[in-house]
Protein backbone atom coordinates (compact mmCIF):
# COMPACT_ATOMS: atom_id res chain seq x y z
CA UNK A 1 0.00 0.00 0.00
CA UNK A 2 2.04 3.49 -1.67
CA UNK A 3 0.55 6.22 0.34
CA UNK A 4 0.55 9.16 -1.78
CA UNK A 5 3.73 11.75 -0.12
CA UNK A 6 0.81 14.46 0.54
CA UNK A 7 -1.41 12.41 2.18
CA UNK A 8 1.76 10.74 4.57
CA UNK A 9 2.60 14.05 6.02
CA UNK A 10 -0.85 15.64 6.63
CA UNK A 11 -0.78 12.83 8.81
CA UNK A 12 1.67 13.46 10.56
CA UNK A 13 0.72 16.69 11.05
CA UNK A 14 -3.10 15.55 11.93
CA UNK A 15 -1.83 13.32 14.54
CA UNK A 16 0.35 16.59 16.30
CA UNK A 17 -2.78 18.25 16.23
CA UNK A 18 -4.70 15.65 18.13
CA UNK A 19 -1.83 15.72 20.95
CA UNK A 20 -2.31 19.45 20.83
CA UNK A 21 -6.07 19.02 21.34
CA UNK A 22 -5.81 16.37 24.19
CA UNK A 23 -3.26 18.69 25.60
CA UNK A 24 -5.70 21.76 25.37
CA UNK A 25 -8.25 19.54 26.54
CA UNK A 26 -6.02 18.81 29.83
CA UNK A 27 -5.56 22.16 30.79
CA UNK A 28 -9.26 23.04 30.59
CA UNK A 29 -9.70 21.61 33.97
CA UNK A 30 -13.39 22.42 35.67
CA UNK A 31 -12.04 22.75 38.89
CA UNK A 32 -10.04 25.85 37.84
CA UNK A 33 -12.48 27.25 35.13
CA UNK A 34 -15.34 27.12 37.53
CA UNK A 35 -14.15 28.66 40.74
CA UNK A 36 -12.55 31.30 39.76
CA UNK A 37 -14.69 32.95 36.69
CA UNK A 38 -17.65 32.61 35.34
CA UNK A 39 -17.33 31.85 31.33
CA UNK A 40 -19.46 29.60 30.63
CA UNK A 41 -20.02 30.02 26.67
CA UNK A 42 -16.01 30.67 26.31
CA UNK A 43 -15.17 27.32 28.03
CA UNK A 44 -18.20 25.61 25.32
CA UNK A 45 -17.17 27.33 22.64
CA UNK A 46 -13.05 25.70 23.66
CA UNK A 47 -15.22 21.91 23.82
CA UNK A 48 -17.01 22.53 20.82
CA UNK A 49 -13.66 23.56 18.71
CA UNK A 50 -11.85 20.94 20.11
CA UNK A 51 -14.47 17.84 19.43
CA UNK A 52 -14.54 19.29 16.30
CA UNK A 53 -11.14 18.73 15.34
CA UNK A 54 -10.73 15.32 16.64
CA UNK A 55 -14.08 14.34 14.81
CA UNK A 56 -11.60 16.10 11.50
CA UNK A 57 -8.52 14.37 12.22
CA UNK A 58 -9.59 10.88 12.56
CA UNK A 59 -12.19 11.01 9.60
CA UNK A 60 -9.48 12.11 7.81
CA UNK A 61 -7.14 9.71 8.71
CA UNK A 62 -9.50 7.27 7.75
CA UNK A 63 -9.94 8.59 4.45
CA UNK A 64 -6.04 8.87 3.57
CA UNK A 65 -6.22 5.33 4.00
CA UNK A 66 -8.82 4.04 2.07
CA UNK A 67 -7.05 6.53 -0.40
CA UNK A 68 -4.15 4.94 -0.52
CA UNK A 69 -5.15 1.53 -0.85
CA UNK A 70 -5.80 2.63 -4.15
CA UNK A 71 -2.79 3.36 -5.08
CA UNK A 72 0.26 6.14 -5.89
CA UNK A 73 -1.95 7.74 -8.79
CA UNK A 74 -5.01 8.29 -7.40
CA UNK A 75 -6.15 12.20 -8.08
CA UNK A 76 -6.78 13.90 -5.20
CA UNK A 77 -8.49 16.50 -6.17
CA UNK A 78 -11.48 16.46 -4.38
CA UNK A 79 -9.78 15.15 -0.89
CA UNK A 80 -7.47 18.47 -1.51
CA UNK A 81 -10.35 20.60 -1.91
CA UNK A 82 -12.04 19.11 1.05
CA UNK A 83 -9.00 18.87 3.16
CA UNK A 84 -8.62 23.00 2.34
CA UNK A 85 -11.84 23.49 3.20
CA UNK A 86 -12.06 21.66 6.67
CA UNK A 87 -7.82 22.65 7.34
CA UNK A 88 -9.51 26.73 6.74
CA UNK A 89 -12.71 26.08 8.96
CA UNK A 90 -9.90 24.95 11.55
CA UNK A 91 -7.79 27.88 11.25
CA UNK A 92 -10.78 29.82 12.12
CA UNK A 93 -11.87 27.77 15.13
CA UNK A 94 -8.22 27.78 16.53
CA UNK A 95 -7.91 31.57 16.20
CA UNK A 96 -11.09 32.03 18.09
CA UNK A 97 -9.58 29.95 20.92
CA UNK A 98 -6.34 31.97 20.69
CA UNK A 99 -8.35 35.29 21.61
CA UNK A 100 -10.55 33.57 23.99
CA UNK A 101 -6.96 32.16 25.62
CA UNK A 102 -5.49 35.43 25.42
CA UNK A 103 -8.54 37.64 27.21
CA UNK A 104 -9.06 35.04 30.02
CA UNK A 105 -5.25 35.28 30.48
CA UNK A 106 -5.69 38.75 30.59
CA UNK A 107 -8.12 39.28 33.02
CA UNK A 108 -8.26 36.45 35.77
CA UNK A 109 -5.74 35.70 38.44
CA UNK A 110 -2.37 33.88 37.79
CA UNK A 111 -3.31 30.15 38.37
CA UNK A 112 -6.05 30.58 35.72
CA UNK A 113 -4.44 33.34 33.70
CA UNK A 114 -1.42 31.00 33.04
CA UNK A 115 -3.49 27.95 32.23
CA UNK A 116 -5.50 30.39 29.72
CA UNK A 117 -2.34 31.45 28.09
CA UNK A 118 -0.91 27.93 27.75
CA UNK A 119 -4.39 27.08 25.97
CA UNK A 120 -3.89 30.01 23.69
CA UNK A 121 -0.58 29.03 22.83
CA UNK A 122 -1.33 25.49 22.13
CA UNK A 123 -4.14 26.78 19.52
CA UNK A 124 -1.30 28.83 17.75
CA UNK A 125 0.25 25.21 17.54
CA UNK A 126 -2.77 23.65 16.22
CA UNK A 127 -3.28 27.16 13.89
CA UNK A 128 0.70 26.43 12.78
CA UNK A 129 -0.92 23.08 11.60
CA UNK A 130 -3.58 23.81 9.80
CA UNK A 131 -1.84 25.82 7.89
CA UNK A 132 0.32 23.52 6.60
CA UNK A 133 -2.25 21.27 6.15
CA UNK A 134 -4.11 23.68 3.95
CA UNK A 135 -0.79 24.67 2.05
CA UNK A 136 0.30 21.13 1.40
CA UNK A 137 -3.58 20.52 -0.48
CA UNK A 138 -3.23 23.62 -1.90
CA UNK A 139 -0.49 22.98 -3.74
CA UNK A 140 -1.73 19.69 -4.76
CA UNK A 141 -4.36 21.41 -6.56
CA UNK A 142 -2.01 23.78 -7.83
CA UNK A 143 0.61 21.25 -9.44
CA UNK A 144 -2.19 18.96 -10.60
CA UNK A 145 -4.62 21.41 -12.11
CA UNK A 146 -3.40 24.24 -13.12
CA UNK A 147 0.68 23.52 -14.02
CA UNK A 148 -0.04 20.47 -15.33
CA UNK A 149 -3.23 21.73 -17.58
CA UNK A 150 -0.32 23.90 -18.96
CA UNK A 151 1.86 21.42 -19.60
CA UNK A 152 -0.66 19.62 -21.88
CA UNK A 153 -1.75 22.63 -23.61
CA UNK A 154 2.04 22.84 -24.60
CA UNK A 155 2.04 19.98 -26.85
CA UNK A 156 -0.08 21.09 -29.55
CA UNK A 157 1.73 24.31 -32.39
CA UNK A 158 -0.65 25.69 -34.78
CA UNK A 159 -3.11 22.45 -34.75
CA UNK A 160 -0.16 19.73 -35.29
CA UNK A 161 0.60 17.34 -32.36
CA UNK A 162 4.16 17.73 -31.47
CA UNK A 163 6.19 15.18 -29.23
Amino acid sequence: MAFPSQLLISMGVKVAIVILTIVTLILLDPAYVTAYISINYEIVIIYLVSALTLLYCIVSVLMSFLLAKRGEDTPLTNCAFSEIIFATAGIMGWLIIIGIGGTISQRTIIETGERFGWIGAMAGLNVGCFLIIAAIFAANVVSEKILQRQSRFNKYDRGVYMQ
